[in-house]
């Protein structure tokens, strides 16, 4: 089916929003940030690598969700031996009052998954690790599915292209179980290499809708998922085609080339989605789509 993906996926003019020249400390990249709106404000956690290639949080925040201010200091560094070589890719979910951050803990020994907390983004509380190595790209839904908390994840193996997408459950948001895979890369697709789990999914009236990114020769895009609202670890549909791919300057040239990678997306009161988005791992951009278009694409592309 033929669909002119510019119709419904909408790049900001001001592309990218936010580049390394606008942070006010060291910084050799920026990238990949998870994104939050409450009170009205919007937030943004920013993967800030610095000139030793060592990651970093950085915050950024908005009257309009467009024209970032950023803090003049980093807020959160490594700290433990599971973090020695960075701490990248934030997510960030609302559950009640408080909001829960997952992110890549990368070491000698692998990526792990850490976990903090926050009610101001001042103040962060380290939870500790909650996936051991080698995971990844971890969202958490932001609420309780049947009495437990819901998360998608990214085991990684290399034992040749077995990269899917995992559902556990907690109690607590610390002990992880019942692990599932529930989306795998298929062959000879924009996805075909490898899948991962993007923004945190955003719930709607036909079931919860992932953005998630996949790979495919060195190439990658992101994707339209859509997931039981009762049973989150039941596929309902995934886009066969991808709905955004690296074709400007800004996402095909930079750190890594040839990449358009999400941790955050905001549905609007008004149902326009904003998906915030690293390109070319060098730089943050902005597109927006209506939530009836998401869902039209992942149901018929």
């Amino acid at each position: 089916m033929e669909i002119d993906l510019n119709k419904y996926i909408k790049r900001h003019f001001k592309n990218p929003i936010i580049k390394k020249e606008n942070i006010p400390y060291e910084c050799l990249h920026v990238l990949n940030p998870g994104a939050i709106k409450y009170n009205n404000k919007y937030y943004l956690l920013l993967r800030i690598v610095d000139m030793k290639n060592i990651s970093h949080l950085g915050l950024a925040f908005s009257e309009d969700g467009i024209n970032f201010e950023i803090s003049k200091k980093i807020v959160l560094s490594p700290e433990s031996l599971e973090e020695g070589k960075g701490i990248e890719d934030p997510r960030i979910t609302k559950i009640e009052d408080k909001f829960y951050i997952t992110y890549t803990a990368y070491s000698e020994k692998g990526a792990a998954v850490g976990l903090l907390e926050t009610t101001d983004f001042k103040d962060f509380k380290r939870l500790g690790i909650i996936l051991p190595p080698d995971n990844k790209d971890v969202v958490i839904l932001p609420e309780k599915i049947n009495g437990k908390y819901f998360a998608y994840h990214r085991p990684m193996s290399y034992i040749g292209k077995s990269f899917s997408i995992w559902t556990s459950t907690s109690p607590d948001l610390i002990h992880w179980g019942e692990h599932k895979p529930v989306l795998s890369s298929v062959n000879n697709s924009w996805d075909s290499d490898r899948v991962g789990a993007g923004a945190v999914p955003i719930k709607t009236e036909k079931g919860w809708l992932h953005i998630y990114h996949g790979v495919s020769q060195n190439v990658y895009r992101l994707g339209l998922a859509l997931f039981d609202l009762k049973d989150p670890s039941k596929l309902i549909r995934r886009s066969e085609n991808y709905i955004l791919a690296p074709e400007k300057d800004y996402e095909k040239v930079g750190w890594i080339s040839n990449v358009v990678f999400t941790c955050g997306a905001i549905l609007e009161d008004n149902n326009e989605v904003k998906i915030y988005y690293g390109g070319a791992d060098d730089s943050i951009s902005l597109v927006t789509a209506k939530l009836k278009d998401l869902l039209y694409l992942v149901e018929n592309y």
